[in-house]
């Protein structure tokens, strides 16, 4: 099955650029620089939609060409746009997305250093989701603010995985129907973990969302999805 590559809509070159030069303005005189950029969705599903998605979630645990298909359809849904799928059998899409650019922790960027220098390292195949009301994540974060449910995103039978293409690195989560009602009926960030210990753990993503998406228990499917880009700049 030939794709084309999943591409950020509504960002465009010049606002990339400008992330790159905040983050680099007092490295300005460093010859080689790597750079984290996330993109994180946050979103829900309906029910009667559902199955369809966890279909082609439980495809990306051994599929990088569906990976990047999530990837695609989750920007078109973004950009509000229905999705056909299987054939036109079903025409999809969510109750609500949500999008942010977020930060890769320094406990993430320290694991990373780890694995590069010998270290033993760690999967990151933990996802959460939360209702904190903090207003930005920080690369000192270590928790989510306000924690509700957390899930090993290789063997939730709701579908998810984790895995990359090259250097970009693809977190995908789909949390049960029966997590409970967040505070104010919205969830507002979610997390990237190498355990299901919140106190132990390592945090390698946080991402906080200015636009909370809906869910209430049992009546809809709540997930996430994190894109982290390693670049060369």
């Amino acid at each position: 099955m030939a794709l084309s590559e999943p591409q950020i809509l509504g960002i465009t070159r010049n606002d990339i650029q400008d992330i790159f030069e905040r983050t680099l303005v007092n490295f300005k005189e460093a010859k080689t620089r790597i750079i984290y950029l996330d993109a994180s969705y946050l979103y829900t599903f309906d029910l009667g939609d559902f199955n369809y998605i966890r279909k082609l979630c439980l495809l990306t645990r051994t599929s990088v060409v569906h990976v990047k298909e999530w990837h695609r359809l989750l920007e078109r849904w973004y950009n509000d746009q229905t999705v056909r799928m299987y054939g036109n059998m079903a025409i999809i899409k969510p109750l609500q997305i949500s999008r942010t650019f977020d930060r890769v922790t320094n406990e993430g960027m320290e694991m990373v250093a780890d694995c590069i220098t010998g270290g033993g390292g760690g999967l990151f195949e933990y996802r959460s989701i939360g209702d904190g009301s903090g207003s930005a994540a920080s690369p000192s974060d270590t928790i989510l603010v306000n924690e509700i449910d957390r899930i090993n995103v290789n063997t939730t039978p709701e579908g998810g995985s984790l895995s990359r293409d090259g250097s970009t690195i693809y977190s995908i989560g789909n949390h049960s129907k029966s997590v409970e009602t967040p505070a104010n009926d919205e969830f507002t960030e979610c997390g990237m973990h190498n355990t299901d210990n919140a106190v132990t753990d390592d945090m390698f993503d946080h991402s906080i969302f200015a636009n909370p998406v809906e869910h209430i228990q049992n009546a809809d499917a709540p997930g996430s999805t994190t894109v982290v880009y390693m670049c060369s700049a």
